[in-house]
C-alpha cells in the first residue's frame, strides 16, 4: 500500500500452497457428467489475491479446502474464511471477492454462503 496508509497485518504468516489438483481422463471427457466437489471450489478461490498484500489467500491461510463444503445435490457451496488477523476491516471485501468469484463461476442453480471464522460477517 502507498500514500502512507499502515497494513493492518504488515509482517503475516506465509503458508505453502497446495499441489494442484492431478485431472484424470474422466475429467477431461466432455461427456462425463461429474459432479462439483470441494477441490472444484477451492482451486476457484485459493488464488485470488487478499486486498493488502500481494499473496493469495491460500497463501495466507485465509481459505482452506477444509473449509469448504460442497452439495451438488442440493446446489450448496458453503465457504468458511478466516481473516490473517481478528476483527480484519478487509473481512468484508475478502468475503465478497469470494462470493462474486463463486457466483461468476458456478451454474446458477448454487446458492452461496460464506462465514467469517473471526468476524460476525455472513454472507448469504
Amino acid at each position: 500500500m502507498s500514500g502512507g496508509t499502515r497494513l493492518e497485518n504488515a509482517n503475516p504468516l506465509i503458508f505453502q500452497r497446495s499441489g494442484e489438483r492431478l485431472l484424470t481422463a474422466a475429467d477431461e471427457d466432455e461427456d462425463v457428467a461429474d459432479p462439483i466437489d470441494d477441490r472444484e471450489i477451492f482451486d476457484l478461490i485459493r488464488s485470488i489475491n487478499d486486498p493488502e498484500h500481494p499473496l493469495s489467500l491460500e497463501e495466507l491461510n485465509v481459505v482452506e479446502q477444509m473449509r469448504v463444503n460442497v452439495n451438488d445435490q442440493e446446489s450448496m457451496v458453503s465457504v468458511e474464511f478466516t481473516p490473517t488477523i481478528p476483527h480484519c476491516s478487509m473481512a468484508t471485501l475478502i468475503g465478497l471477492s469470494i462470493k462474486v468469484k463463486l457466483l461468476r463461476s458456478l451454474p446458477d442453480r448454487f446458492k452461496v454462503s460464506l462465514v467469517s471464522s473471526q468476524t460476525q460477517l455472513s454472507l448469504h
